[in-house]
């Protein structure tokens, strides 16, 4: 990275994760069909005993994606993969600033890697410091079309090779096949996508919580606005759920202990219609799964978050008002909507 990139991603995400071992899963734990996160151990246990309907997803990123410390790529799938994994790029789904591809050209890329609605899906990635977030965007647009048992492996790639398990190299044929099994999206109710779609929802469900999973610089827009995430500040009425204490430093999830206190001095507690965003949707999508393996049910995300927001306020601030600073204290709350 160039001296500007580090310095920016310095400013932009300073944090300070839990140590290595607060940790949500234990290695040797159980998993059933409402849990959406899985270790190392059970995904090499699965493999080994060629779990029915079993399909583990390498998921990397695409072409003109942001630069990360670490990234991998479909050239790194082939030089090294979890056994029996196929390969799925992100960009299949839908570009990295934009919105998720239609729901049927999305159903057609999961048949055309033999897919359906009665897989079970574990998809993992790199582990970079936006915890886990490019597998987790995948595995949301897998739930959200209606494929039921959707997983995430629980630190990424680095977790298995940590456990000692070993990597295939080449690639995998896929089959393909012709029918998903349900219609799609079978879940479009845990899914916001344009800001006019966000303003309907608001409307809808006047006592949601808007939460952002961003950094506290980017909360309160103490944070300088690049390519991916322009402007500075969060959409009006948001409040913070965060992202630094979500994972540990090994980039395995922490023990909800970390952050449940804090989440309930903003609002955010079980019960509550909770409508998720980050910067452009994909760390929220590790939030959102997270809720959800902890038993929160009335969640949703918001696909536009920031930046389609921040798009909008720059053509009609009034229709799509900002925030800075801190509903709670310092620095000040400011809304931004045009008014002088």
């Amino acid at each position: 990275m160039n001296d500007h990139h580090k310095k920016l991603m310095a400013n932009n995400y300073a944090m300070q994760q839990p140590s290595a071992d607060s940790r949500l899963l234990s290695a040797q734990q159980t998993t059933d069909e409402n849990d959406f996160f899985v270790s190392a151990q059970w995904l090499h246990h699965a493999i080994e005993h060629k779990v029915e309907n079993l399909i583990v997803i390498d998921v990397t990123r695409g072409k003109g994606n942001y630069r990360l410390d670490q990234t991998r790529t479909a050239m790194d799938y082939e030089l090294g993969h979890i056994p029996t994994a196929i390969h799925l790029n992100t960009d299949e789904l839908g570009e990295f600033k934009d919105y998720f591809k239609r729901p049927e050209a999305m159903r057609d890329v999961f048949l055309s890697k033999g897919i359906t609605c009665d897989s079970l899906l574990v998809f993992y990635s790199i582990y970079a410091r936006d915890i886990m977030y490019i597998a987790s965007r995948m595995a949301f647009a897998a739930y959200y079309l209606g494929v039921d048992q959707v997983k995430i492996l629980d630190g990424g790639i680095q977790a298995w090779q940590r456990a000692g398990f070993l990597l295939e190299e080449g690639s995998r044929n896929v089959q393909p096949v012709k029918e998903f099994g349900c219609s799609v999206p079978k879940r479009p109710e845990i899914y916001v996508q344009t800001p006019d779609d966000l303003l309907a929802y608001r409307q809808k469900y006047p006592d949601h919580v808007l939460a952002s999973v961003r950094t506290w610089k980017e909360f309160i827009g103490d944070n300088e606005g690049h390519a991916w995430n322009k402007g500075a500040g969060e959409i009006a009425g948001a409040v913070y759920m965060g992202d630094e204490l979500l994972v540990n430093i090994d980039g395995e999830l922490a023990n909800p202990s970390n952050y449940l206190d804090r989440w309930k001095e903003w609002g955010i507690v079980p019960g509550k219609r909770i409508l998720l965003y980050c910067g452009t949707s994909w760390r929220s999508s590790t939030a959102f799964f997270i809720l959800k393996h902890l038993g929160w049910e009335k969640i949703s995300m918001f696909d536009g978050s920031w930046y389609k927001w921040y798009l909008a306020h720059e053509e009609n601030p009034k229709k799509y008002p900002i925030q800075r600073g801190n509903p709670l204290g310092d620095p000040p709350l400011e809304i931004f909507d045009g008014d002088c």
